[in-house]
């Protein structure tokens, strides 16, 4: 039998008599056969008829038979054929074995060989047989179209994409050729050319649904949502109970904030196919994000139940668990996650679930946790930018700026993103290295001028530098673009404060803390103004409200000192000095406070450490350099240790 004759012969079984027609005719073969056992042409119909039926159990006995009297390649391919559908692999392969070394140049036993090693997952196997198949009839494109099939299942796409191309230089019309090799050169990311492909095969095909479908799924790759919801909803009109359809339609409608409308495509999905684990995660998601946590938790659970492998769900329920306050079950969930991608090297693969694991175990105030799962997910994965962010958050939640410093600056390496860039930014300010976070500033700015977080990451630390002419040339530029927003207008207020403009300061202010009262720093700047218009009693008032409000506010306690100071209540003052460098370790100005008010109390070894130490943290801290210059420069006798136990 040749590969020409084969092709009419399935498709005689995919469309030939109804299933009414068929049990007839298998009534009369049995009764033939009861009379005639011998009847080979009576056993080849009974045995055919059974396999177009869908019984290919019932099909094996008659078509064994068929081989004993009648052996030859026929024969043997419908017994074969049988013995795959039911499930008979080893015996099969056998046969087809002895049967291709008897005959190896039948196209039709290699054909039927490529078919048996598809249903065992053997993509080396379906791709040696169609290659022979090719070899034998080269001019035949449907035996070019399924050895590319089998390379790209077998992630061989150069050559995939050669063999489809092969396939349609010898049939042009072939719809499923073109289809496939979109669908590889999407993979290797030449999107226009699969666009181009995928539109021609839909105007040729019009009543193709693989064509329309994955023109969907190729336009939602590139973010052409109408145009991803026109071939889906096209796809549905041809297929109306096409799973996958529904599937990508909810996501489509998901990305437009369509969320009735995702949600019904969802439903759809998994009643069309109940076993699909990804609609019911897609369902999950929906139900998540609208807070319906029940029917989130029940979807999930039917994806995992489908697909105990996968790791996406246990993600999700772990971010889900998460936004629940629920830290001991997120864990659970996202150290399964782990584990399951642990097991499924195959599988996509992220750091999502380490990250999360990981604030989970922040918020359990587990920080030695947080950090060894992230180290782990950066040695996994140490190209992911996304993995040293978490890290650095993990170390600075700890306290170890430094840590966070040296992972920042590892993933900016990865990611010179501006994203990266600002966030090591406002490290080293934190760190009072103006050297090394003013040109991150600066890079950002002049990549993105509009972007107002550079721009006021860059004024505070000019603020903080004492340069306020600098600071207002950032601020100035930043309010043409943004004149409305009022974290600019605090630090507008706080610079007019420390220039000594407290008639601009004041009002500015006072307006801007009743219009937006969660700018605590420029309440705090404030409560300083007051103080220095002479105002303690509602200075006090203005400070202490900021602490209640917010007691990690390092500038607020050190205003707080300097009014208690000048008030005449030292011990309180050193509190609130060490409680503002407590908060922020790098802040140089409270050791210059406390180097004054041991100063005064003629404590003069002490008040030097501290004015060393501001200098220290701040080398541009002009008044604290003063002062250790002239300390140091009075004689060692006159520099006296104060009081024991003074401190």
């Amino acid at each position: 039998m040749t590969g020409a004759a084969l092709l009419p012969s399935l498709l005689l079984l995919l469309a030939g008599p109804d299933a009414g027609k068929l049990r007839e005719s298998v009534k009369a073969d049995e009764a033939r056969l009861r009379d005639s056992p011998d009847d080979a042409d009576a056993l080849r119909r009974l045995g055919m008829a059974y396999l177009s039926l869908e019984e290919p159990d019932r099909a094996v006995p008659p078509l064994r038979e068929l081989v004993r009297r009648r052996p030859g390649p026929e024969s043997t391919l419908l017994l074969v054929r049988a013995l795959r559908l039911a499930g008979e692999a080893a015996e099969a392969k056998t046969l087809l074995d002895a049967a291709i070394a008897t005959s190896p140049s039948d196209p039709a036993l290699h054909i039927e060989r490529a078919l048996l090693a598809r249903s065992l997952d053997d993509n080396a196997g379906a791709v040696k047989a169609w290659t022979r198949v090719t070899e034998l009839q080269p001019r035949d494109a449907t035996s070019w179209f399924n050895l590319a099939e089998s390379l790209q299942r077998a992630a061989r796409i150069d050559e995939a994409i050669a063999a489809d191309r092969k396939a349609l230089e010898l049939d042009p019309g072939l719809t499923v050729a073109k289809v496939n090799l979109a669908k590889a050169l999407a993979e290797k990311g030449l999107t226009g050319e699969a666009k181009e492909l995928l539109v021609a095969a839909a105007q040729a095909a019009p009543l193709d649904p693989a064509t329309h479908y994955n023109l969907g799924v190729l336009l939602l790759r590139e973010g052409n949502i109408p145009g991803a919801i026109g071939a889906f909803e096209r796809t549905l009109q041809l297929e109306p109970h096409s799973a996958q359809a529904h599937n990508n339609l909810g996501v489509a409608l998901d990305w437009k904030d369509d969320v009735d409308g995702a949600r019904r495509e969802f439903l759809a999905a998994t009643r069309d196919d109940p076993r699909s684990a990804e609609a019911w995660f897609n369902l999950g998601l929906s139900y998540f994000r609208t807070g319906d946590n029940l029917r989130a938790n029940q979807a999930f659970a039917r994806a995992q139940s489908i697909n105990p492998s996968a790791s996406a769900p246990y993600i999700q329920l772990g971010q889900l668990y998460l936004k629940q306050g629920k830290r001991t079950q997120a864990v659970a969930a996202f150290q399964k996650a782990i584990a399951l991608m642990a097991e499924d090297r195959k599988a996509s693969r992220s750091t999502e679930a380490y990250r999360g694991l990981a604030i989970a175990y922040v918020g359990l105030g587990q920080f030695k946790q947080a950090i060894a799962v992230l180290e782990r997910a950066v040695r996994e994965f140490p190209q992911d930018a996304s993995a040293r962010a978490a890290l650095a958050d993990a170390h600075l939640a700890m306290g170890d700026l430094d840590g966070a410093i040296v992972e920042a600056e590892r993933r900016l390496q990865l990611d010179p993103s501006s994203e990266a860039r600002l966030e090591l930014a406002a490290l080293y300010s934190r760190k009072r290295v103006s050297a090394k976070a003013e040109p991150l500033y600066q890079t950002v700015l002049k990549e993105k001028p509009d972007d107002l977080g550079a721009a006021l990451g860059l004024a505070d630390l000019y603020l903080a530098k004492g340069d306020y002419a600098a600071a207002e040339r950032v601020l100035g530029r930043a309010k043409e673009r943004h004149p409305d927003d009022t974290a600019l207008l605090s630090r507008l207020g706080v610079l007019h404060s420390r220039r000594g403009r407290p008639d601009l300061a004041l009002p500015e202010l006072e307006q801007l803390v009743r219009r937006d009262p969660t700018q605590l720093e420029a309440r705090a700047e404030l409560g300083s103004l007051y103080f220095r218009g002479g105002d303690p009693e509602t200075a006090l008032r203005t400070l202490r409200a900021v602490l209640a409000t917010d007691s990690r506010q390092p500038l607020a306690q050190l205003y707080l000192g300097q009014v208690l100071f000048e008030q005449g209540q030292p011990a309180e003052a050193e509190k609130a000095f060490r409680a503002s460098l407590a908060l922020d370790p790098n802040f140089g100005a409270p050791h210059f406070y406390l180097g004054q008010l041991y100063e005064a109390q003629d404590r003069k070894k002490d008040a030097l450490r501290e004015y060393r130490e501001a200098v220290a943290r701040q080398s541009d801290l002009g008044p604290a350099v003063d002062a250790v210059k002239r300390l140091e420069a009075q004689a060692p006798g006159q520099v006296s240790a104060g009081q024991p136990g003074a401190r």
